[in-house]
């Protein structure tokens, strides 16, 4: 499978303009940069023009530089054909009968394409991260593993990978699909292989064998993994507003209408700074998850001083783009999009039942929910802490996700996970310091919260819970 067999083109993104006769400038706008190659010869100037207009061999490309620039243009054709690669600036592709078959693009500046000729009865399987997903009216062929990602211009490209979920050969390929030339099968074979999206399969095995490290990851965590991170994905990444004069923000507090309202208790935080008994270090020393109530429940008073102490809104603040607001806990871009709802089933001067807390006036505003939901919500809590009985007060957080997508590409979910973390410390610091039993849980049902809640799962559901109560003593 030798890479002389697939066509040649820059890669999807690169723009290549001719400035005079003698130069070129490329740009990769994937990774910012930008390349004047100066001095060119005619025949060097007539390649790198082929490949930004069109698929060509490495055969074709070398007769284009040969005829205008003669053989010893070949050479200097090698250098640069060697940087384009070596900066990602290639794409790779098969054609099929003067049609594209399949197109393997670089996403990161890892990406090498070095196909490798191999036996054609060797068997080789798709890889378990693989997965197919369509982007405009494409289907694209990615995974957590790879530095480039395969768009399947053919039907037929889709055929071969859907069959690769078993462990196939090149000669075997041949004989359960007919209707692809034996050439092209063996090119596209060599793509995946090359690429990262299938892996050989030892004789004697039912799949390919996997290092000790890779076995540890699932399919979805080390995608998102990847796609949260830079560095294996070519994706937009950042606050890059992409909604901006396109879609109004979500606004900065959410507006519950709610026929029965609790204020609640407001602690005096200058007092509570002067007053406050446990020194810092002793707070952290002492935090850790507190399983066992009191007979006795947590009140309305401490429920709402934990509230103020952990989630209430300091400071709004207009910025030029979306409201933002200054909290106790830190939040990515200051946006805060999650959003506190209490399940109450025992606290003293707080009837039982579901409640959305409200940042701004410092309330619990009620909403109304059935008893079994409630009871639904208590007994998922039960199931993930290992409780016998209910807990004081369910805090089920959840995100309102579009005020974090309108300003964040690709590391708006990771960064609002990483705002859960935070504000799960803050809880457990603040509980600790006011003697209480915190406890966060390790999972949820979004599904059940959406129910409860009245949310739409995509635009708002859960994404953390936390449990509070008097602390037992002795």
């Amino acid at each position: 499978m030798d890479k002389q067999n697939y066509l040649l083109k820059f890669a999807q993104g690169v723009s290549a303009n001719s400035l005079d006769p003698c130069q070129f400038d490329i740009q990769v706008p994937r990774t910012f940069a930008r390349h004047k190659l100066t001095g060119l010869s005619p025949g060097l100037m007539a390649a790198c023009a082929t490949l930004t207009s069109e698929s060509a061999t490495e055969e074709r490309l070398v007769g284009i530089v040969s005829a205008v620039d003669g053989p010893s243009g070949i050479a200097h054709f090698y250098y640069y054909l060697q940087m384009f690669a070596k900066r990602q600036m290639l794409a790779y592709s098969i054609n099929a009968d003067g049609a594209p078959w399949a197109t393997i693009q670089p996403i990161s500046n890892q990406f090498r394409f070095e196909p490798r000729a191999f036996d054609p009865q060797k068997r080789f399987m798709l890889s378990r991260f693989a997965f197919i997903h369509r982007e405009a009216e494409e289907m694209v062929l990615e995974s957590p593993l790879c530095h480039g990602k395969i768009i399947m211009h053919s039907a037929y490209a889709a055929s071969v990978v859907s069959a690769m979920a078993t462990q196939h050969s090149a000669d075997s390929l041949e004989l359960i699909l007919p209707s692809i030339p034996q050439a092209v099968a063996g090119l596209f074979l060599g793509m995946l292989v090359a690429g990262g999206f299938a892996d050989e399969v030892q004789s004697g095995l039912q799949e390919p064998e996997e290092s000790l490290a890779q076995r540890h990851w699932s399919f979805h965590e080390l995608l998102f993994h990847a796609r949260s991170r830079s560095g294996r994905h070519a994706n937009p990444s950042g606050g890059t507003y992409r909604f901006l004069r396109r879609i109004e923000p979500l606004p900065l507090v959410k507006k519950i209408e709610s026929a029965e309202v609790i204020d609640l208790f407001r602690p005096d935080m200058d007092a509570l700074t002067r007053e406050d008994e446990l020194p810092f270090s002793l707070v952290m020393e002492e935090r850790a998850s507190v399983r066992e109530y009191s007979d006795r429940s947590i009140d309305a008073r401490q429920l709402g001083e934990f509230l103020y102490r952990t989630a209430r809104i300091k400071q709004k603040i207009s910025t030029e783009h979306q409201d933002v607001s200054q909290r106790i806990y830190p939040a990515g871009g200051a946006i805060y999009e999650l959003e506190l709802y209490l399940t109450i089933h025992a606290c003293e001067g707080v009837p039982r039942g579901f409640y959305h807390y409200c940042p701004d006036l410092h309330r619990l505003e009620k909403i109304e929910v059935a008893d079994e939901p409630l009871e639904a919500l208590l007994r998922d809590a039960r199931s993930a802490s290992g409780l016998d009985g209910n807990p004081q007060v369910l805090i089920t957080i959840s995100a309102r996700f579009e005020r974090l997508f309108w300003k964040y590409e690709s590391i708006a979910y990771s960064l609002m996970l990483k705002n859960v973390g935070t504000l799960f410390q803050t809880m457990y610091l603040v509980a600790t310091a006011m003697d209480l039993a915190p406890c966060a849980l390790g999972g949820g049902d979004s599904d059940l919260f959406t129910r409860v809640a009245g949310t739409d799962y995509l635009k708002e559901s859960s994404v953390g819970e936390f449990m509070l109560g008097r602390k037992r003593i002795g």
